[in-house]
C-alpha cells in the first residue's frame, strides 16, 4: 500500500510540474506575440531566442543559423514600417502548444513598407523551445502579397481584406 501511495504521489508531482511547465511556456508564447504585434520593442522580441536559435523563412528559403543572423534578417530598423488600419501588427487566430513546441496561426494585418502597401498576410509559425523557453527553432510560413512581386500563385489572402480593416 505504502508504494502504491508513493507512486502516486510521485505521479502527480510530476504531472503538476509538466502543467506547469506547459502553462509557462504558454506565457512566454504570449508574451513573444504581444511584442510582435505591438512591434515597437525589437531588443524584447530578440530576447526569446536562443543564442543558437535556427529560423527558416519557408517560402523565400532563407535559413539562419544563429541569434546574430536572425536580428539582422528581422531588423525592424530597416525601412519605413507603418501599420495602416489597427494599431497593432498581427493577430493571433489559433495556437497550439505541446511541451517544448508552439504552432501559431494568424494573419500580418495591412501595412506598408517605405511607402508600398503589403498584406494582409496569413501566417503558421512554428517554435521549438530549449529548456528554458529560448527558441531554439523557428519556421515561419508567410504567403507574401502582392503575389507577383514575390513569387506568383493565387493570391488566398484576399479572404483577410475586410477582416484587417
Amino acid at each position: 500500500m505504502r508504494i502504491l501511495f508513493t507512486a502516486l504521489i510521485f505521479l502527480f508531482l510530476t504531472g503538476c510540474a509538466s502543467t506547469n511547465k506547459r502553462n509557462n511556456l504558454a506565457q512566454v508564447v504570449e508574451d513573444y506575440f504581444i511584442i510582435y504585434s505591438e512591434r515597437n520593442d525589437f531588443e524584447g522580441l530578440m530576447s526569446f531566442y536562443a543564442n543558437n536559435a535556427q529560423f527558416e523563412d519557408m517560402i523565400y528559403g532563407n535559413s539562419l543559423k544563429n541569434k546574430a543572423e536572425i536580428r539582422n534578417f528581422l531588423a525592424w530598423d530597416k525601412g519605413e514600417f507603418k501599420v495602416l488600419s489597427t494599431e497593432q501588427a498581427l493577430t493571433v487566430t489559433k495556437q497550439v502548444l505541446g511541451d517544448k513546441t508552439a504552432v501559431t496561426e494568424g494573419f500580418f494585418h495591412a501595412f506598408s513598407y517605405d511607402g508600398k502597401k503589403l498584406g494582409p498576410w496569413l501566417f503558421i509559425i512554428v517554435q521549438e523551445f530549449d529548456s528554458n523557453n529560448k527558441i531554439i527553432k523557428q519556421v515561419d510560413w508567410i504567403n507574401y502579397t502582392p503575389r507577383s512581386n514575390f513569387l506568383g500563385g493565387k493570391n488566398i489572402n484576399d479572404k483577410l481584406k475586410n477582416k484587417s480593416q
